[in-house]
C-alpha cells in the first residue's frame, strides 16, 4: 500500500515546507550567477577561429550566390547563438556580484565540476572553433589548387 505525504512525513519525522522555511528564516527571491567568467584571450580566439572560419567559406564559395547565402544563413545563426547568451547573462544584472574589469585572467576558470586550469579550459573550450578554422582553410586550399590547375 503507497503512502501519501503525511504518513511518510510522520513516519520519517520530517518537518514539512513551512517549518524548515520557518527554522531557517524566510530569505528573499536569489538569481542565479550568470557570468561566463572567461578570459578575455579565450574570447577573442574564439571569435577569431569564427571570422577565419566563415570568411574562408565566403572566400571559397564566393563566385556563387547560392552557396555564399547559405554562409551568410549561418553567421546570422552563430550571430543569434552567441547574442542569445549575451542577452541571457544580462538579465537581471544588478542583482548579480560585481566581479570588475578584468576579474579573470589567466588563472583557473569554474566549472561545474570544480576548478579547471586556464590551458585545459582554453582546450576544452577552443577545439571546436580552431578545427572548424582549420577546416574552412583546408577546404578553400582544396578548392583553390584543384579549380584554378
Amino acid at each position: 500500500m503507497l503512502m501519501d505525504e503525511i504518513d511518510v512525513a510522520a513516519a520519517t519525522g520530517a518537518d514539512g515546507v513551512e517549518v524548515q522555511e520557518a527554522r531557517e528564516g524566510r530569505r528573499g527571491p536569489t538569481h542565479e550567477a550568470r557570468t561566463f567568467d572567461l578570459p578575455g584571450s579565450i574570447w577573442a580566439i574564439m571569435f577569431l577561429s569564427y571570422g577565419v572560419f566563415f570568411g574562408s567559406l565566403a572566400l571559397t564559395v564566393g563566385g556563387t550566390f547560392d552557396a555564399l547565402g547559405m554562409v551568410i544563413i549561418s553567421v546570422c545563426y552563430t550571430v543569434m547563438f552567441f547574442g542569445t547568451a549575451i542577452v541571457m547573462s544580462r538579465v537581471a544584472r544588478n542583482h548579480r556580484p560585481e566581479q570588475g574589469a578584468g576579474a579573470v585572467h589567466s588563472g583557473p576558470v569554474e566549472t561545474a565540476t570544480g576548478p579547471l586550469g586556464y590551458g585545459a579550459a582554453a582546450a576544452q573550450i577552443l577545439t571546436v572553433p580552431i578545427l572548424f578554422a582549420f577546416f574552412a582553410i583546408c577546404i578553400g586550399l582544396i578548392s583553390a589548387l584543384t579549380l584554378t590547375g
